[in-house]
């Protein structure tokens, strides 16, 4: 399964690559294939109880650096045919260039 995730601290200022690098850390740790991307990051995860477990991971680790709250964004492509990320971006170029 294929996911989106964009976590957006709030109360905490401006600048928040501090504690999307800390989120970024959580799914390095989980050992998940991933791609940061300017918007969020996308992640291969095997099932929606693996996606909560990253997700609480998360939410624990920023609530310790004092984040007051937390905005998730979550997008998940479930499919019964199994795929990837390179699947899909490759489907795609491939038909760029028809």
């Amino acid at each position: 399964m294929i996911v989106e995730i964009s976590v957006v601290p709030i109360g905490v200022g401006e600048s928040l690559s501090k504690y999307i690098s800390e989120a970024i850390k959580v799914i390095k740790e989980k050992n998940v294939k991933h791609e940061l991307n300017p918007m969020g990051t996308v992640v291969e995860v095997n099932s929606f109880l693996e996606l909560g477990e990253i997700l609480d991971e998360i939410k624990e680790r920023l609530e310790k650096t004092g984040v007051p709250r937390i905005y998730f964004t979550v997008k998940v492509d479930w499919r019964k045919k199994a795929t990837n990320m390179e699947y899909k971006v490759k489907s795609v170029q491939e038909k760029l260039f028809l």
